[in-house]
């Protein structure tokens, strides 16, 4: 089954170089690079895993975080982050168990990969 994706990060470079490279493997994958559009996509679409960049201007990652999983409980969210401790960051925000992982900045694409093939 085809895993529908919504890479959200301001580094309007980086979304789109990692979302080519998604689609090359075989996913269908919509990007943007504001939070806000990123709200208004998940509002108005259904996807399967979210990619989300922990800090935006504008809305979080944790805040479309909790708008995917209040849409769809069952989605994946990966949080993209350029910050250290990350995780302990999730857990102070009291939404690492909402989380299916946490990849740092600059993305390591082979882990990314690795993630969503485990979840096929």
């Amino acid at each position: 089954m085809l895993k529908k994706i919504l890479l959200v990060d301001d580094d309007a470079a980086l979304a789109e170089e990692t979302a080519e490279i998604l689609c090359d493997e075989g996913y269908c994958v919509e990007h943007v690079s504001d939070s806000l559009q990123g709200s208004q996509m998940i509002r108005e679409n259904t996807y399967d895993i979210y990619l989300l960049d922990y800090k935006m201007t504008g809305l979080t990652g944790v805040d479309l975080l909790r708008q995917a999983k209040q849409k769809n409980p069952r989605s994946v969210v990966i949080v993209i982050s350029g910050r250290p401790f990350i995780e302990k960051i999730l857990r102070e925000e009291n939404v690492h168990d909402l989380v299916f992982a946490a990849i740092k900045k600059p993305i390591d694409i082979e882990t990314l990969l690795g993630m969503l093939k485990a979840l096929v």
